[in-house]
């Protein structure tokens, strides 16, 4: 992307960037706000100035009955098989089933669910924070869910990694601007202030772009204050005096002005141990055009019998040979080229950044119902049993509730009486049921699903393929769900490549159900071409694993997995093995209390076999005083044969 600082230098330039952006999709950012209105029970009605006066809002109930809890599981493989490659995957799968567990991903869930049937999408922003430091890591990787009113692309270009820019919008506190970016209180007193909160807080605009290299850049600003510009953002910096061109820490000179550089590789100073025993060596033969290059050294010579040999003056002889140039091993730094950002779509549609919203599909019976429903309550609230008095009637009148009384003329009527107003509704309930009906249709939606009564299942046998086909319709979403995930942890994989210098831990649980422990080492994962060349292997396909579905299916897999204990699949029901192996399945599937039975079981098994060792023991002992007294026997015998007495 070509940046024009003529006009007002670089700030000017992404201001007025992202307005042209924002402005050239009003249209869309106005849809997007329309639907947020309709689910929490807008009464605007399309193309009139009055609102309903009554609703119900069947937006929020078909878009609350389709939120699941369901967190796709990751699963990871070589795009080509070798045990190395296979190790690697674990750990890398390994690794982001505890980033699941460790980051919110509950929370973002939550609110990822709603956004997208509101909206048609969501916004995943995946960023490396150097900030989170243990006592053994620094950085660690930080995730955010968005709503897509925070997220401006660029404009009709509908795949995010296409994009040659894109903005992202926070509201945060002007403190936190001073700690992130290291400004002066005066410079963040200039921020932009939030328009939903006190002048305390602040909008701040973020700018992914790709610079003429194809290498993405950051941009950060608030108001007209420039807190942060990044050129090549995933590039590993390091501050080199401009005076001496020594690194921060060496430098001595005076007054000195530090700017930022960009590091390439990795200088080993000492041997660097991998997962599997082997190790990248601190200093490595010296490859050029796919070539050794070797030196001549002169090496002590010997004779054919493998003796010391001699020249003619006695002294030890040497002969030259060719050995490979050592050098320094220097290992590039992983760089990203991904924008880091994620776009989760409800369901595709052509041409939109995001995708389809239900909201949209489902507004002309969500304003068909407000209609009715005003209607009805105007009727209802207009009718009723009224009385009648005279005109010449002068005593106290309380009608509180409608505030209605008729006079009329005694001789049409008696002196004293009532009239029936009361209307007929039920036409009309009939209709927004109608309508609601149309709703859940088009959304795929049915009363088992919602889990309501429906009377056309005459079995739990035919619910249950109600419930499935219900879900059925309902896929799509899950699938892109399932692709979204898939994008987050590649992206997390090459965070960790890029700077994660310090081996992470992950734990898993093995088939025997105990916990293991997995290291992910990024120098796992690097290795030398034939030209010499030292890179990262990043050939990993990332999925989700589509059969762990256990929020809607977990009595289902109970169901199962009794029938598979009572047929035997497990082994025979009756050993404490095989109940064992039904108990960690069930703990696996979120049993109430399996993992006590799993625990209970195991020091069952572990007292049978103790019990066991002790009676071999037992068994071994006696087989010994058996013979011993056999060979006491064996010697009276001979003892007798030759003669002798025995005392």
């Amino acid at each position: 992307m070509n940046i024009d600082t003529k006009n007002g230098g670089k700030l000017a330039f992404f201001q007025d960037l992202y307005d042209e952006a924002r402005a050239t999709a009003d249209s869309l950012y106005e849809q997007l706000e329309k639907n947020f209105k309709q689910y929490k029970g807008d009464l605007e009605i399309d193309g009139s100035d009055v609102k309903a006066t009554q609703g119900r809002n069947v937006t929020y109930e078909l878009v609350e009955s389709q939120v699941t809890s369901y967190i796709p599981t990751p699963a990871v493989s070589p795009k080509i098989f070798s045990e190395k490659n296979e190790r690697n995957a674990k750990s890398i799968e390994t690794l982001l089933l505890n980033k699941r567990n460790e980051l919110p991903f509950e929370k973002m869930n939550d609110i990822d669910e709603r956004y997208n049937p509101i909206y048609g999408g969501s916004v995943w922003l995946v960023e490396w924070d150097n900030s989170i430091m243990t006592h053994h890591t620094i950085g660690d990787i930080k995730v955010n869910c968005l709503s897509p009113q925070k997220f401006t692309g660029q404009p009709y270009i509908y795949d995010v990694q296409e994009m040659e820019y894109c903005f992202v919008t926070f509201d945060t506190t002007k403190e936190d601007i001073e700690r992130r970016y290291g400004v002066t209180p005066e410079v963040a007193d200039e921020a932009e202030s939030s328009e939903t909160a006190d002048d305390k807080t602040a909008t701040l605009y973020v700018c992914y772009y790709k610079n003429d290299e194809d290498k993405i850049c950051q941009y950060v600003w608030s108001a007209d204050t420039e807190l942060l510009d990044i050129d090549d953002y995933y590039s590993r910096k390091r501050k080199v005096c401009k005076k001496c061109g020594k690194r921060e820490g060496l430098c001595n000179c005076d007054k000195p002005k530090f700017e930022l550089q960009n590091e390439e590789f990795e200088e080993i100073k000492r041997d660097i141990k991998l997962s599997d025993g082997s190790v990248i060596p601190a200093m490595s033969p010296k490859i050029k055009d796919g070539v050794y290059v070797t030196e001549t050294k002169q090496i002590q010579a010997n004779n054919p019998d493998g003796s010391m040999a001699f020249d003619e003056l006695g002294l030890p002889a040497t002969m030259p040979v060719e050995v490979p140039v050592l050098e320094q091993t220097k290992l590039p730094y992983f760089k990203m080229s991904v924008l880091p950002i994620v776009i989760r779509k409800n369901t595709s549609e052509e041409n939109n950044l995001f995708g389809q919203s239900d909201c949209e599909f489902i507004r002309p019976q969500q304003q068909a119902i407000n209609k009715i429903e005003s209607r009805i309550i105007q009727k209802v609230m207009g009718s009723g049993v009224y009385p009648i008095v005279p005109e010449s009637f002068t005593g106290d009148l309380d009608n509180s509730i409608f505030k209605k009384v008729f006079k009329a003329n005694p001789s049409n009527f008696n002196q004293f009486g009532r009239i029936d107003l009361q209307v007929d509704i039920s036409r009309d309930i009939a209709e927004a049921e109608r309508m609601y009906d149309q709703a859940k249709r088009i959304l795929g939606i049915t009363d088992s699903f919602q889990g309501q009564y429906d009377g056309s299942a005459q079995s739990g046998k035919a619910k249950m393929l109600q419930i499935q086909q219900a879900a059925g319709r309902l896929d799509s979403k899950r699938q892109m769900k399932n692709a979204a995930y898939a994008e987050i942890d590649q992206i997390i994989f090459q965070y960790y490549l890029a700077y994660a210098d310090e081996p992470r831990p992950a734990t898993y649980r093995d088939a025997h159900g105990n916990y293991q422990n997995i290291m992910f080492n990024r120098y796992d994962f690097i290795e030398r071409d034939s030209a010499g060349e030292w890179y990262y292997n990043d050939q990993y396909l990332f999925s989700t694993d589509a059969t762990i579905d256990l929020e809607k299916s977990r009595e289902t897999l109970w169901q199962e997995n009794r029938m598979n204990f009572q047929q035997g699949a497990y082994g025979d029901p009756a050993q404490p093995q095989t109940r064992l192996i039904f108990w960690q399945n069930m703990e696996k599937a979120h049993y109430p209390w399996a993992r006590d039975n799993v625990e209970r079981i195991k020091e069952e098994i572990a007292q049978m076999q103790q019990m066991a060792q002790m009676q071999q023991q037992i068994a071994n002992l006696e087989g010994e005083v058996e013979n011993v007294a056999g060979y006491a026997g064996y010697l009276q015998d001979e003892i007798k044969k030759a003669g002798g007495t025995v005392k």
